[in-house]
């Protein structure tokens, strides 16, 4: 029988990714302290759903869970992301899974795959994430010293920059390049 797959919050996803993925402590100026400790906001949201027949997630899957999914973000919105998201349903085995209550059908996803289950959490957070906001976008923070991910939940889906600290320090140094020394 199929494992059901859970899922979490966008925003967990994407603290998820950025607290854990290679790319974003690589290039990011900020000192990096460690991984977030169990009482991270993300790791309890992601435990709180984990089932107890599946070993708990270490730091090392978690890490090469976010750097799978960690080029979703960088593709071109929207066709390239329905690609790699497509892609990673197949490659980590997620697929849907219907139940039924008393007076209704419920779409859940499960997975084989239980090596792969940090991964298929992600990919299903995704999936329900798109489903639920189709027009928003996922992105990388554009400030050249950091590489965060982002989903622009803007009005406009124009958003670049992860946080505003992030789009004040590109305002900042592009005004300081324009002016005359």
């Amino acid at each position: 029988m199929p494992l059901s797959v859970p899922h979490i919050p966008v925003q967990a996803v994407v603290e998820i990714i950025n607290e854990w993925a290679t790319t974003p402590q690589e290039i990011s100026t900020r000192p990096w302290s460690g991984y977030p400790g169990g009482d991270s906001t993300a790791r309890r949201e992601l435990l709180d759903v984990w089932p107890s027949n599946v070993a708990e997630p270490d730091d090392a899957s978690i890490v090469r869970a976010c750097d799978l999914i960690y080029p979703v973000f960088t593709v071109q919105w929207p066709i390239e992301t329905a690609n790699y998201l497509n892609r990673a349903i197949v490659e980590y085995g997620v697929a849907p899974w219907l139940t039924g209550t008393q007076d209704a059908l419920q779409l859940r996803w499960s997975t084989n795959h239980v090596e792969e289950f940090m991964t298929a959490i992600i990919v299903v957070s995704l999936l329900e994430h798109v489903s639920a906001a189709p027009r928003e976008r996922f992105g990388i923070c554009e400030s050249t010293t950091c590489a965060d991910v982002l989903i622009d939940h803007s009005p406009t889906h124009t958003k670049h920059f992860c946080s505003p600290r992030c789009q004040t320090r590109e305002r900042v140094r592009a005004h300081r390049s324009r002016k005359p020394e």
